[in-house]
């Protein structure tokens, strides 16, 4: 998995929503999040047919993020039961959240890109592997070369893995170190974990 060995414990994590894909406008939660409470968000973030996609977010070094977006509008209380089993008491693992919110356990990559944590769609991701494809895009330093403000970007940028199924999901974890001129990928790192992930 794109996470690897990283644990989360000890680190402070939130639950996230957003409407829309703004998740430079999302809603933050300190976790834990009581059933009650965790109902109440989710109620207040829109009507069962609205575009809602929720994370929970580890906020150490590396952040670190799984997520996934509601469905069809019959799709509402499953969704919300399961946000409720990913926020409750700690601890908190990023495969059991991951489940939780999309619903069982996800197998098969849909694509694979970077993005600003927190600023997907100001800044803009780029897509490094669409499924069926074999194999990595080729050269990862000419691909950020040609997207200098996510290369060196303003906020922590990420490499997300996202499934279409069971619901449409996510796993996403920092790939850039901060730096005086902000925070700047590394491509051989972000190659290294393509290589890994779409191995065989």
């Amino acid at each position: 998995m794109l996470l690897g060995g990283w644990s989360p414990a000890g680190q402070p994590a939130r639950l996230q929503l957003a409407r829309d894909g703004r998740w430079e406008d999302a809603v933050h939660v300190p976790m834990p999040v009581p059933e009650r409470a965790a109902r109440a968000v989710l109620a207040g973030a829109g009507d069962a047919d609205a575009d809602l996609a929720v994370e929970v977010e580890w906020l150490g070094t590396p952040v670190a993020f799984v997520g996934a977006r509601r469905g069809r509008e019959s799709d509402v209380e499953a969704f919300a039961h399961g946000v409720v089993r990913a926020v409750g008491p700690a601890p908190w693992k990023p495969a059991a959240a991951l489940a939780a919110l999309a619903g069982g356990a996800p197998s098969r990559p849909a694509e694979i890109e970077l993005g600003a944590a927190n600023a997907w769609r100001s800044v803009g991701p780029l897509r490094l592997w669409t499924g069926g494809e074999g194999r990595a895009p080729g050269d990862i330093a000419s691909l950020l070369g040609a997207r200098p403000e996510l290369a060196v970007c303003r906020v922590p940028v990420a490499l997300e893995v996202a499934f279409a199924a069971p619901r449409s999901c996510w796993v996403g974890v920092e790939v850039s170190e901060r730096t005086p001129a902000g925070h700047a990928v590394s491509a051989s790192r972000v190659a290294a974990l393509l290589d890994g992930l779409l191995a065989g």
